[in-house]
C-alpha cells in the first residue's frame, strides 16, 4: 500500500463510520417519536400464545362464597413507619423536633435540602432559653401518607411540611390539630411539562399555552397528558382542584364541572401512581405532557431539554405546620430551627437545588376548605374512568415460599384492597405454583362477585414452585377473551409474587406477548426486590411496587384505589 494514501483512507473510513452512527441515531430517535412498536406481529403473537397455552395445565376451582367485609381498617393497615419511612435525619438533642417532609426536600442529592439544613443546624448545638440543647429529626414521607398517619393518630410528629397548603387543609378537616408556623420554607411551583412540539401545535391553534388551554386541549382530544394520584400527590391534587375550578369557577362540583371532568379523563390514558411512571411515559411518547414541580423539572436534563414548563394553581411553598399540642420547649425549639432555615445561608442553598421558580406567576388564591378538597377527591374516585370500566385480573403466587405469614398477609391485602374496586369494573382471580388455578372467572364486581372473590381468596393454599409466566399468559388469554364482551373496557393485570420464576415458560416469550397485546402489568414484589417484575411493568407503562408483609395491605389498597 502507498503509505502516503493511508491517512486519506483512514479519514474516509472515519467519515463513513461517523455517517453510519449519525444515521443509526436519527433512525433510533425517529422510531422513538413514532411510538413503541411490538417486536412481533399479530399472527406471531397469537400463535406464540396458543403454543404456550397448550403446555400449561389450568385447574378450574369451584366457586365458593365468602364474607364481604365493609369495615374501614385504614388506621390498622398503615405500615410500621420506621420500616416504611425511616428517618433521614436523627436528632439527639434534649428537645428534638421531628418533621414530616416530602421527598423533594428530604430525599437525596438535589432533593436533600431539608436533610442538609437539619444536619447543619444539629451540628451547631443550639440551646433553648433554659439551656436545653435542640435538634431536628426529618422523616421523608409523601404528603398524603403523612396526612393518613396524623389524622388516624397512628404516629404524630411535632411538625409537618407538605408541598402545599391543600394537604394541610385536608388534614385539619380530618381532625388533625395543625398550626401554620410559616407559609413557606422554600419556594416552589406546580406546573405542566409539555413537549415543545405539542406546545407549538397548541399555541398555533389556541393562541397561548397555559393551564387553561392545555386542559381544554385534553378535553377536546387534541392532547394526551398524565397527572399523579391525587390522594397522595400534592401536585396531582393541585391539578385536580384547579381543573374542576376551570370547568366551573362558581361551583367546582356542579354537573357542568363533572361533565367536563369526564371528558378530561378520556384524554388521560392513566392517572400515574408515581411521578416516575409519568416521566417514563412522557419519555416513551405515550404522554405529551404531565404535571411536575418546578424544582424537579429544572433538575431533570430530559425534561428541561425537550419540554416547556407551564406553571399553574396553588403555591407549592412548602408551608410548615406544628402538629398537636407542643410543650413550651418544643414550641421554642421549632421557632429556633425555623429562624435558621429561613436565614440567608439555607435559603441560598435551596436556590442552588432549584427552589427558585419564576414568582411573577399569578397563583390561584381562591380559598378551598378541607371539605371541598375531600369532595373533589371523592368525585375523582367516582368519575376518573369517565364511564369506561376496567377488566382486571389478579394473579397471586401461592408457591411454597409463600407459606405461613406471607400468604396470610397476601390474603388480607387482596380482601382489604378489593374494597376500593368500583362495582362497574370486571374482576377475576388466578393463583399459581407449579400449575395455574382459575380461582374465580372474570365477571362484573357486583356484591355476588365480591362474595365469590372473598371465598376464592380465603381458600388459597401454598405449595410447589413458581410458574410465574405460565400464569401470566393464562391471564392475558382470559383478559383478551373477556374483552370481546366489553370491547371498550380498559384491561390490566395485577401480579403478586415473592420470587423469581423457576418453572414453566421463560421471560422473553412471555414479555413479547405482553408487549404485543399492550396490557399493563402492575407487579408487586412481595418481600423481595424482583428485577423481572420491574421489567414486566415497564413494558406497557405500569408500575412495580416493592412491598413486604408490613406494608403490602397499604400499598395494594392505594394501588387499587388509583387504578380501579
Amino acid at each position: 500500500m502507498n503509505k502516503s494514501k493511508s491517512p486519506v483512507i483512514i479519514a474516509v473510513i472515519g467519515a463513513l463510520v461517523t455517517m453510519i452512527l449519525i444515521i443509526v441515531v436519527i433512525n433510533s430517535n425517529s422510531s422513538k417519536k413514532e411510538g413503541k412498536k411490538s417486536s412481533v406481529s399479530q399472527k406471531e403473537a397469537s400463535q406464540s400464545l396458543e403454543d404456550c397455552l397448550k403446555n400449561i395445565k389450568v385447574v378450574n376451582a369451584e366457586k365458593v362464597k365468602g364474607t364481604v367485609d365493609y369495615s374501614d381498617k385504614g388506621a390498622a393497615n398503615l405500615p410500621n413507619i420506621d420500616t416504611k419511612y425511616p428517618l433521614t435525619v436523627k436528632g439527639t438533642g434534649d428537645v428534638d423536633i421531628e418533621i414530616f417532609s416530602t421527598s423533594e426536600k428530604a430525599g437525596k442529592n438535589n432533593n436533600g435540602w431539608l436533610n442538609e439544613t437539619a444536619e447543619e443546624f444539629n451540628k451547631q448545638g443550639q440551646r433553648l432559653s433554659n439551656g436545653k440543647t435542640v435538634s431536628i429529626s426529618v422523616r421523608s414521607i409523601p404528603s398524603g401518607a403523612s396526612c393518613d398517619y396524623i389524622t388516624n393518630n397512628v404516629y404524630i410528629p411535632q411538625a409537618y411540611t407538605p408541598s402545599n397548603e391543600l394537604f394541610g387543609e385536608l388534614a385539619s378537616e380530618n381532625g388533625a390539630k395543625l398550626k401554620l408556623e410559616a407559609e413557606s420554607l422554600v419556594s416552589n411551583v406546580a406546573g405542566i411539562a409539555i413537549s415543545r412540539s405539542a406546545a407549538s401545535a397548541l399555541n398555533s391553534k389556541a393562541g397561548a399555552v397555559n393551564f387553561e388551554t392545555i386542559v381544554d386541549a385534553v378535553v377536546s382530544g387534541d392532547l394526551q397528558m398524565g397527572y399523579t394520584y391525587p390522594y397522595t400527590s400534592a401536585t396531582g391534587l393541585n391539578f385536580l382542584v384547579n381543573a374542576l375550578q376551570h370547568f366551573d369557577s362558581s361551583d367546582m362540583l356542579s354537573s357542568n364541572a363533572i361533565g367536563k371532568f369526564q371528558q378530561l379523563q378520556k384524554g388521560i390514558p392513566f392517572v400515574c401512581y408515581t411521578t416516575d411512571q409519568m416521566v417514563n411515559a412522557m419519555q416513551s411518547g405515550t404522554l405529551q405532557a404531565g404535571v411536575v414541580e418546578y424544582q424537579a423539572y429544572t433538575n431533570s436534563a430530559v425534561l428541561k431539554g425537550g419540554y416547556d414548563f407551564i406553571p399553574f394553581g396553588y403555591k407549592h411553598s412548602n408551608p410548615l405546620y406544628s402538629v398537636g399540642d407542643l410543650s413550651a420547649d418544643q414550641q421554642e425549639a421549632l421557632s429556633v430551627f425555623l429562624r435558621y432555615a429561613l436565614s440567608d445561608g439555607p435559603q441560598a442553598h435551596a436556590r442552588e437545588y432549584g427552589f427558585d421558580p419564576d414568582n411573577s406567576f399569578s397563583y390561584n388564591t381562591t380559598k378551598l376548605s378541607g371539605a371541598n378538597i375531600i369532595s373533589a377527591q371523592r368525585l375523582w374516585k367516582e368519575e376518573k374512568d369517565s364511564g369506561t370500566p376496567t377488566v382486571a385480573l389478579f394473579i397471586a403466587d401461592v408457591s411454597g415460599s409463600m407459606g405461613g405469614d406471607p400468604l396470610a398477609r397476601l390474603k388480607e391485602s387482596l380482601l382489604e384492597a378489593s374494597k376500593n374496586i368500583k362495582p362497574d369494573n370486571y374482576v377475576g382471580l388466578l393463583s399459581y405454583s407449579d400449575n395455574v388455578t382459575l380461582e374465580l372467572p372474570i365477571s362484573q364486581f357486583t356484591l355476588e362477585q365480591q362474595s365469590y372473590f372473598a371465598g376464592a381468596v380465603e381458600r388459597m393454599r401454598t405449595g410447589g414452585n413458581t410458574a410465574t409466566y405460565d400464569a401470566l399468559l393464562v391471564g392475558v388469554d382470559l383478559i383478551n377473551k373477556y374483552k370481546e364482551t366489553v370491547p371498550d373496557a380498559k384491561a390490566m393485570i395485577f401480579l403478586l409474587s415473592d420470587g423469581q420464576c423457576n418453572e414453566g415458560i421463560d421471560y422473553k416469550p412471555a414479555a413479547d406477548i405482553v408487549d404485543f397485546y399492550g396490557i399493563p402489568i402492575y407487579t408487586i414484589g412481595y418481600n423481595e426486590d424482583i428485577d423481572s417484575l420491574k421489567d414486566l411493568s415497564s413494558i406497557n407503562e405500569a408500575v412495580y411496587i416493592d412491598a413486604d408483609s408490613d406494608d403490602v395491605v397499604y400499598e395494594l389498597a392505594a394501588l387499587f384505589n388509583a387504578q380501579m
